[in-house]
């Protein structure tokens, strides 16, 4: 027999004309056999949506609904009190003081238990307007994230994405289990990339690395080393017997909704296992190329470069300046129908649609250059290699373009120029090289200034110096003579303001609540794009070294790093220390 409730949601349903009265007998007789609400099952078999359903009870009950709710609707001070188990489990969430109550979202505005709960924990009146169930959870998890309330963090042992339970859900007091989640919930709220915990003489320490800058955050007493590395040693599946060899490991994880991946390596050092966890956001939005800070001429070569035919093309820098994530996005632009598109990758770490990934794992013998080599049998247009390590991955990705593909792929050296050694070193014939290398791009990445809080300084002149920059015509590159290549600065966020129209202004990190006091939000690339010109292939046909073909580079218009950098402080986007710190070399 259905119960009151679900005949009147039932009539209010039919009323608004978005249910018909056979499909809602039916429906009555279906949940009168199980568990649950006439409108949780419409909804589940979506019969109605639940923007429409919500929508006609709030309407029938004169309720204001609300089909969307940003985070910033939220005061953060309402929730100081209120358990975020209670909220999601209740779907309830206060929104906003209003006269002498408080407005509250609610998805079930029948349900009074859940909301005298919150009007006895507010200590006022509540106003109930209705969203819907989804829209307040997605809410919640957002702003429990972003106030950094962590009192219900708990442990998960759960191995697969879909079984997860949210890590800020868990009601687990275990003092270990919980400092630990605490550590990887604190991590993704202040978007750190990894993790280190570090065995010192007395103590444990803990830093993040944010923004591909490593700061400490909290330290423990070394009594507690041995149980913070086996808790972490248990969620990643490996021995907590073995101490004396490095191992290494992986946790899924959900935390504020988000499925996190992370990458475990523990190695012993001679003050006890010290261990390092890179976080993967599963989730995270793959960047477009104009995404990447690329300047104008940057984005046009490399644009052409990824719509060639067959080719190499190399990204180099060191480990953590963003060359996957470029080459992910060159990926993106090109990935259409009617190309084929291969990646070998250690490890996949984004899943791009339409894409063939395929994960190196040694044990059996699956590589870069066994996977590279069984993709020729693939029939395949473009080719992603995750690194070339060795000779025999940079024979075959050679060989590979020769016959008409487009291979793309990274190694580890200082600058452009010196991948082409790098590769003549590895005993690839220079003939090889030349003929079939199209393009070269080095990058490094720099911290961004936190719009919200960076403030304008007059440099000096050997600050400007020593960036590059002249200083009686800082829009043309010191002790060059490259026309255009600063121009665009003059033009884009220009520093030279009407405030100090005779005085060249550039701005520096302060720190603020929004950047959590770093002065610095996000990162942006600076890039060096070498052209394999008919002067270039003549220089490595000669087998020159890298300073030479680096040289002759720069006769022929690239831009260095350095330079990209100096433009990119001129039109207020970083620093000049954070320049200097990355372009050392040049």
């Amino acid at each position: 027999m259905s119960s009151p409730r679900d005949n009147f949601v039932g009539e209010i349903l039919v009323d608004a004309g978005i249910l018909d009265v056979a499909r809602l007998n039916d429906a009555l007789i279906i949940v009168a056999t199980r568990d649950g609400s006439l409108l949780d099952y419409l909804i589940n078999e979506k019969v109605v949506t639940e923007v429409q359903a919500r929508g006609a009870i709030a309407a029938r009950m004169g309720l204001a609904f609300m089909e969307t709710i940003r985070p910033d609707d939220v005061a953060p001070h309402l929730i100081e009190d209120l358990p975020i188990v209670f909220a999601k489990n209740n779907r309830v969430l206060p929104l906003q003081e209003s006269g002498t109550g408080v407005r509250v979202a609610c998805a079930n505005p029948f349900d009074l238990g859940a909301l005298d709960a919150i009007q006895a924990i507010l200590g006022r009146p509540v106003e109930a307007v209705v969203a819907p169930g989804d829209v307040i959870v997605e809410t919640i998890n957002a702003v429990y994230e972003r106030s950094g309330k962590d009192e219900d963090l708990g442990g998960t042992g759960a191995a697969e994405e879909e079984e997860l339970t949210d890590l800020i859900d868990a009601e687990d007091e275990a003092p270990i289990i919980r400092w630990v989640n605490n550590l990887f919930f604190e991590a993704v709220r202040r978007r750190a990339s990894d993790i280190h915990i570090e065995p010192l003489e007395k103590e444990v320490g803990v830093r993040y690395r944010v923004d591909g800058v490593l700061q400490n955050a909290k330290n423990v007493k070394k009594t507690f080393l041995p149980s913070i590395i086996s808790r972490v040693k248990i969620l990643a599946k490996l021995n907590i017997a073995e101490k004396r060899l490095p191992q290494d490991g992986r946790i899924a994880l959900k935390i504020a909704g988000k499925p996190i991946d992370i990458r475990v390596s523990t190695v012993p050092t001679s003050q006890g296992e010290r261990v390092v966890m890179r976080l993967l956001d599963k989730q995270a939005v793959l960047h477009d190329i104009t995404d990447l800070g690329f300047w104008k001429d940057h984005y046009t070569l490399f644009h052409g470069l990824i719509r060639r035919p067959h080719g190499i093309i190399l990204v180099t820098g060191p480990t953590g300046s963003g060359k996957t994530t470029t080459l992910y996005a060159g990926l993106s632009q090109i990935n259409t129908p009617d190309k084929n598109i291969l990646t070998v990758e250690d490890p996949v770490e984004y899943d791009i649609e339409g894409i063939g990934q395929v994960h190196v794992n040694p044990r059996i013998d699956l590589t870069f250059s066994s996977g590279l080599r069984a993709f020729l049998r693939q029939d395949p247009d473009v080719i992603m290699v995750g690194e070339i390590r060795d000779r025999e991955t940079a024979e075959i990705a050679v060989q590979s373009s020769l016959t008409g593909h487009l291979v793309l792929s990274t190694i580890h050296t200082n600058d452009a120029a010196g991948a082409l050694t790098r590769l003549v070193e590895m005993d690839i014939e220079p003939f090889l090289v030349a003929s079939s290398m199209i393009g070269i791009q080095a990058q490094r990445l720099v911290r961004v200034l936190c719009p919200h809080c960076k403030e304008m300084f007059e440099p000096t002149r050997d600050q400007l110096i020593e960036l590059g920059v002249n200083p009686d015509d800082p829009y043309r590159p010191f002790g060059q003579e490259k026309e255009g290549i600063y121009a665009a600065a003059a033009k884009h966020l220009s520093p030279l303001t009407p405030l100090h129209p005779d005085r060249l202004m550039l701005y520096r990190a302060v720190g603020c609540d929004e950047c959590l006091g770093l002065g610095y939000r996000g990162r942006t690339g600076l890039y060096e794009m070498l052209m394999i010109t008919d002067d270039i292939r003549a220089l490595v046909l000669k087998n020159s070294d890298s300073n030479t073909i680096k040289k002759t580079a720069l006769r022929e218009g690239m831009v260095n790093l350095r330079e990209d950098g100096a433009r990119k402080v001129l039109s207020g986007v970083t620093t000049i220390e954070e320049v200097l710190r990355v372009t050392h070399d040049d």
